[in-house]
């Protein structure tokens, strides 16, 4: 007997399903990892400017070149909102749930306008919103689902014909903030705009008001560029930090080991998805130019998304598109049958079990950040020392300010190399010490230059040292207190 997989009725009742599905997925991992990496900063960032709004964002107190503001002034809203609420990881990370689930109708919509049947949108949307990279990126508390949500409502503002022609200069607007969220990411707003219109409307091309929302993305890009040089941040945004990504300053051999990190960061995270795409794309592409155009895209995050799986975002949905066609299009049709019901529950499966292989791992390794910075919380005379956890300031700075409004000031010095058991002795003994080449107060080139760099702090001697990636080192006057994976503290 042949079995057919019945779908809602209607495109309400498929976003509903979609909704459902989405929040079953990323609800529960709200609070089960730390906060990792980038979090930390981003939310000491996002209470920099819950305290003192600026066009530049800080860290520290000192403009940084990093991300544009809009991220930051929306997060402090939501975490003014919902602190004493709720636990920390989840105060930061809820907004960017929200922004996922609310980019699902814009998305399906647009795969609608852009003639794909109830069935093939909402299988297409579903293995977006399952796939690793979507419910990490989309659970975290990253630039990119606001940015995702801005680039799938944009997009769907373009092509949604019944509305009058003012919604071009809606989606232009909304163009507009997407890159004072994510940068240059913003420019494949307006190219897959053309895409679209060129593929499906081509009189649309002739429209003023289409034609003068195209220069909102160069608009927001100046503006940004003005901003930043005025603190002599542009070059180093523009061409350390953005074109590093890029074209690596180190030659040929560095780029290549980037790109080859940049591809398993990828297969790790979408690997089913991407092997079903590449028979889909390679079947269909010919009958779906404006999809195959969007995939093409894949080649950027390719370039520069080493470690970094939420940078494959944007162009998860003409990956999802191009693997759901080729699970679903048999012979020309649209074919939901038992073979497809089987097919599509294993992936599904197996995508579950990979995605819990993934936070597991991610759990192991950078807990001990928070296990440490909590345990300093409260405590005076703290030093943090050591290659790059910023986890174990975070939660101890945000503990203090969830619990007393005010953060206790700490040392803090950190590098992209291992430090010598010399160096931090040197530190602890004197935190101003001038012996060894140092960036003080500025963390903007963080990203992009390997020098050492220090807190401003006015402690001259600690009570308790936490080193990482420095086991072993012996600091005379002190014991261990903690000593977990790569990070151990000391007290005197």
């Amino acid at each position: 007997m042949n079995i057919t997989l019945r779908l809602p009725e209607t495109d309400r009742e498929c976003l509903v399903v979609l909704a459902i599905v989405y929040l079953l997925l990323r609800l529960p991992l709200l609070t089960f990892l730390p906060l990792v990496q980038d979090e930390n900063l981003y939310a000491m960032m996002a209470q920099e400017q819950l305290q003192h709004l600026t066009l530049i964002p800080t860290f520290l107190g000192y403009p940084v070149s990093w991300k544009p503001p809009l991220t930051f002034w929306v997060y402090a809203g939501f975490s003014k909102i919902l602190s004493g609420l709720l636990p920390l990881e989840a105060v930061y990370r809820l907004p960017s749930v929200l922004f996922g689930l609310l980019a699902i109708p814009p998305l399906y919509f647009l795969l609608r306008n852009a003639g794909s049947s109830r069935l093939f949108a909402f299988f297409t949307v579903l293995m977006l919103i399952v796939s690793i990279v979507a419910v990490y990126t989309q659970a975290a508390f990253l630039t990119d689902s606001l940015m995702f949500l801005l680039i799938c409502t944009s997009l769907w503002l373009y092509t949604e014909i019944r509305l009058p022609a003012w919604r071009f200069l809606a989606a232009g607007a909304l163009a507009f903030a997407a890159f004072f969220v994510k940068l240059v990411i913003a420019f494949m707003i307006p190219l897959l705009a053309l895409a679209y219109f060129y593929v499906y409307r081509r009189e649309a091309l002739r429209n003023p008001l289409f034609l003068v929302s195209l220069l909102a993305v160069p608009a927001a890009f100046l503006l940004n560029f003005a901003l930043l040089q005025s603190s002599s941040l542009a070059m180093q945004l523009y061409v350390s930090d953005i074109g590093g990504h890029l074209v690596n300053s180190n030659g040929a051999g560095t780029e290549t080991v980037q790109l080859v990190d940049s591809i398993s960061t990828f297969m790790s995270t979408c690997s089913i998805w991407f092997a079903l795409s590449l028979y889909g794309l390679w079947k269909y592409w010919k009958t779906e130019p404006f999809m195959a155009f969007w995939y093409i895209l894949l080649v950027f995050p390719l370039l520069g998304g080493a470690f970094m799986p939420w940078y494959f975002l944007p162009v998860m949905p003409a990956v999802a598109y191009f693997a759901t066609a080729a699970l679903i299009r048999w012979e020309g049709r649209e074919k939901p049958d038992r073979f497809f019901l089987i097919v599509l529950s294993f992936v599904l499966l197996l995508n579950l079990a990979l995605l819990a292989f993934y936070y597991a791992g991610i759990r192991e390794e950078f807990l001990p950040q928070k296990e440490v910075g909590l345990l300093l919380a409260g405590k005076e005379n703290v030093l943090v020392i050591g290659s790059d956890a910023p986890g174990i300031i975070a939660y101890k700075t945000l503990t203090e300010q969830r619990s007393t409004g005010n953060s206790l000031d700490v040392g803090w010095i950190v590098t992209a190399n291992n430090l010598s058991a010399d160096v931090i002795r040197t530190y602890v003994a004197d935190y101003h010490s001038m012996k060894y080449p140092i960036v003080d107060g500025s963390f903007s080139s963080m990203f992009t230059n390997n020098a050492m760099f220090r807190k401003n702090s006015n402690l001259t001697s600690f009570d308790y040292v936490a080193v990482s990636d420095g086991q072993g080192v012996y600091l005379p006057g002190f014991h261990v207190i903690y000593n977990e994976s790569y990070v151990t503290i000391y007290e005197r």
